[in-house]
């Protein structure tokens, strides 16, 4: 389960840094990814997490939860999950504590990153046809960016 979430985040930040090559973010990206620690507390609710659980409603497209839902099946699928294993971890993150706890984890996130000003903003665009579009098509184009990147390393390393 660790391994697809880590793998999720490494698509992402391949995108990412495909999209811009400054050493200064890869350096920021790493230094965070060392120095996180999950969050589960209760968050207030106040006006921030009311707007940033608007935006992840709004957003739509593919998002933590269902890359959850993708990596159970696939672990079921690879035999590394039983069915009875499957369904109760699929449970837990659809209705049980595992959903709080990451519900709570991701908005702690957005609220250690973005003020509520930011949060009603990006909200703003992922409701316009634009803001849409990316959602549903945003992780085609990373992992299209990641393929392309696999491929024209091929192209380099043959002619090496």
């Amino acid at each position: 389960m660790k391994r697809g979430v880590v793998i999720f985040c490494f698509l992402c930040l391949n995108f990412y840094l495909a999209q811009n090559q400054k050493r200064e973010v890869f350096e920021k990206i790493t230094a965070t990814l060392k120095d996180f620690k999950v969050n589960t507390t209760a968050v207030p609710e106040d006006q921030l997490t009311k707007e940033i659980r608007k935006l992840r409603e709004t957003k739509g497209g593919f998002n933590i939860n269902e890359a959850i839902s993708f990596k159970i099946g696939e672990d079921l699928s690879k035999g590394d999950l039983t069915q009875l294993e499957s369904e109760k971890l699929d449970q837990f993150f659809k209705s049980g504590k595992g959903k709080s706890d990451l519900d709570n984890a991701v908005i702690w996130i957005y609220r250690d990153l973005f003020t509520t000003s930011e949060v009603r903003k990006l909200t703003k665009f992922y409701k316009s046809s634009a803001g849409q579009k990316l959602s549903e098509n945003f992780l085609i184009v990373m992992l299209e960016s990641l393929k392309a990147a696999e491929e024209i390393m091929k192209t380099y390393k043959m002619t090496k």
